[in-house]
């Protein structure tokens, strides 16, 4: 069954899929469950579909065997400018005291994108391998917006904003 399962790993290895553990425990118990089918059973104690149940320990120890591993398909984020942010903390500290403001008139504002289409940024590779091409992500996202002040007694709604004019997402909505 494992030999099966590592030819279809390296199949979807080569077509750029992208394999997580759920993934490869689904194709594992599929794979088990047509071999029961093709094997004649010849005992009275005959293994069953759901003898077989691809467990976390059952594909750790199948990584350990077969030598597959994760990898991160996407380059990594650059990293932040720490002593930039401490430095700038001192200066947003001494303006709100200079200007007299209070905790409830400071207000934080901040974006964030969510790809919903976006595919998971690891995949399981074979021990051969030692890198995995990228591949081109869908850009389909919504821009969300979130706002409290710093006590957070006030908090604002959510605020969506998409770069179509009628986003699928929404399409039960007129505008």
């Amino acid at each position: 069954m494992e030999k099966l399962l590592m030819v279809w790993v390296t199949e979807k290895q080569l077509q750029g899929d992208t394999l997580t553990q759920t993934i490869i425990c689904e194709k594992a118990r599929t794979i088990y469950g047509d071999l029961l089918k093709q094997t004649p059973q010849t005992s009275i104690d005959e293994a069953s579909e759901e003898s077989f149940k691809a467990s976390r320990g059952w594909f750790e120890n199948f990584k350990k065997r077969s030598g597959i591993h994760s990898v991160v398909r996407h380059g990594e984020a650059a990293s932040s400018d720490m002593k930039a942010a401490e430095d700038y903390i001192k200066t947003f500290s001494d303006l709100i005291k200079a200007q007299g403001y209070i905790s409830q008139q400071v207000f934080n504002c901040d974006e964030t994108g969510l790809f919903w289409k976006k595919m998971p940024n690891r995949t399981y590779i074979t021990a051969e391998e030692k890198m995995m091409p990228g591949h081109k992500p869908m850009k389909d996202r919504l821009i969300l917006a979130l706002c409290a002040n710093a006590v957070p007694t006030a908090r604002s709604s959510l605020c969506s904003c998409t770069i179509r004019k009628t986003p699928e997402h929404l399409n039960h909505i007129r505008f």
